[in-house]
């Protein structure tokens, strides 16, 4: 049944009509030209004409420089390890910054301080592993480290066990010395320890000492005095060699997972302190001690120094 005049105008002024002018409405905001289809081809780049740039490229505003290309970021050259003698060192890589005292018998690496406040899992990390729980980072290979100790004499234990029962990590006491640099360019010497906080009986060193009067309990913020530096050595666990269950291949577990110097129980740790140290978040003994610490950035120089019975001839 054909529709009734009535009807068809109806259609057309309600539907086709709207759809025709939106159609014809958007042509124009597009401006699109109605040209042969090889005229609408980009221009080659090369092309410029007597009066300007080529077609299809912006005309740049009179005030307007160019930018210059942005150039990767450079980190900053490490300075030489601050030793009396530091020409008297034998590298022990040819990049890494770690080196070997003969006369000494010690490891000598260079860091950089990465952490100041923060709860800790490692004091040393290798670079790209573990910077958000470590005081410093270190660009040097832990396998390096470890030949290192060795040579001067350390005797690698046995890594954290844990079952059947947990035993703690073994072997040479190792002494760590830090040597920095201040802001005055005076040379500055700590104990590692002295830059980690043990924690894990914090309301305890508080004994006998008066709390805020507004508090209600004693707060650590009020005593910083009474906070102690981590009073336990690192040993020698040497890490371990494991297998890849993929590939088959043996690996240097601590070169996987970058822990240098732990102060949580890690099984790849080359040195790890010899008590029970959980690496659970809810439960970590040690921080940063925020105080003592240079700012973030400055290299510090690490010493390693083998605890070794004194030989007769010596």
């Amino acid at each position: 049944m054909e529709p009734s005049p009535r009807w068809k105008k109806i259609i057309l002024g309600s539907v086709v009509l709207p759809v025709v002018v939106g159609l014809i409405a958007c042509r124009r905001a597009v401006d699109v030209p109605n040209l042969p289809v090889q005229a609408t081809a980009q221009p080659e780049e090369t092309a410029e004409s007597e009066t300007g740039p080529a077609a299809g490229r912006s005309t740049p505003e009179p005030d307007e420089q160019p930018r210059p290309a942005e150039e990767p970021a450079v980190e900053p050259e490490l300075p030489p390890p601050l030793v009396d003698d530091p020409e008297s060192l034998e590298r022990l890589d040819v990049s890494d910054p770690i080196w070997f005292d003969r006369h000494e018998r010690q490891v000598v690496m260079v860091g950089v301080v990465c952490q100041r406040c923060a709860p800790l899992e490692l004091f040393a990390c290798v670079k790209g592993s573990k910077e958000h729980e470590s005081v410093v980072v270190v660009d040097a290979k832990p396998y390096v480290m470890h030949a290192g100790l060795v040579a001067a004499g350390a005797v690698p234990g046995s890594p954290v066990r844990f079952v059947p029962e947990f035993v703690p990590a073994s072997g040479t006491e190792i002494e760590i010395t830090l040597i920095w640099q201040d802001e005055n360019g005076r040379r500055r010497r700590a104990r590692a320890q002295d830059w980690v906080r043990d924690v894990a009986d914090l309301y305890w060193t508080f004994e006998g000492v008066v709390a805020n009067e507004f508090d209600d309990e004693l707060n650590p913020a009020d005593q910083p005095a009474a906070w102690k530096d981590m009073q336990y050595p690192w040993v020698f666990a040497g890490s371990q060699f494991v297998q890849d269950d993929r590939t088959g291949e043996r690996y240097y577990q601590a070169d996987a997972e970058g822990d240098l110097i732990c102060v949580s129980n890690f099984p790849g740790a080359v040195l790890d302190v010899p008590i029970r140290s959980t690496d659970s978040n809810a439960a970590l003994l040690f921080e940063a001690f925020t105080e003592r610490i240079p700012p973030l950035g400055t290299p510090v120089t690490l010493i390693l120094t083998p605890k070794l019975e004194k030989r007769a001839d010596e």
